[in-house]
């Protein structure tokens, strides 16, 4: 099982995607029992960081279709099982 952070698909600069990456690691590392902990830090600090609203989904199973703003979109892997969708619209 991978312990990095594996991103499947993103769309924002590598600078962008960076943070992100380190935002939704550091929540799903501090809060790795409870995926709503979880996701209200990672969108708390995705508004704060990059401006509002961003959405964020934390669990092991789920499919997905969104609509989102050009450069605003990571869904990735923490910690081998955990997925992790962010996305600003």
């Amino acid at each position: 099982m991978a312990k990095y952070p594996l991103v499947v698909q993103s769309d924002c600069t590598a600078d962008v995607k960076t943070e992100v990456v380190d935002i939704c690691v550091t929540a799903v590392e501090r809060h790795p029992a409870d995926a709503e902990k979880s996701t209200q830090m990672i969108k708390e600090a995705l508004d704060k960081r990059f401006g509002g609203p961003w959405h964020v989904v934390v669990g092991r199973a789920f499919a997905f279709e969104v609509s989102h703003e050009c450069k605003h979109f990571v869904h990735m892997y923490v910690a081998g099982t955990t997925g992790v969708l962010c996305w600003k619209s």
